[in-house]
């Protein structure tokens, strides 16, 4: 498994703005490019950071173009934010993570 991390500097009074794009993005790369998810996490200074995993680094590298609406959805994250590390990638090589049960 290969795994993908960002981290950014969301303005203030955007957070929102910013969560809803990238969900709807993460989504779309996952049901139409073959990723396998994401998990995003607020930071207590207010910086954002995830990580998304695909099945391996060729799935990823391999990606064609992104749909005019991923690219408006990654243009949405751009004026919300400031890319501030990422990407880093690499494979997998513990996983010792719990998905926790929904209640």
């Amino acid at each position: 498994m290969h795994a993908i991390y960002f981290r950014w500097k969301v303005a203030s009074g955007h957070e929102q703005d910013f969560e809803r794009a990238w969900q709807e993005l993460t989504e779309l790369i996952r049901a139409e490019r073959g990723g396998l998810g994401s998990r995003l996490h607020r930071c207590a200074d207010g910086h954002y950071f995830a990580y998304a995993q695909w099945p391996s680094e060729l799935v990823w590298a391999v990606q064609p173009e992104p749909t005019a609406r991923m690219a408006e959805l990654r243009n949405q994250m751009r004026a919300c934010a400031e890319l501030v590390d990422g990407p880093l990638r690499g494979d997998v090589v513990a996983d010792l993570l719990v998905s926790a049960t929904p209640e």
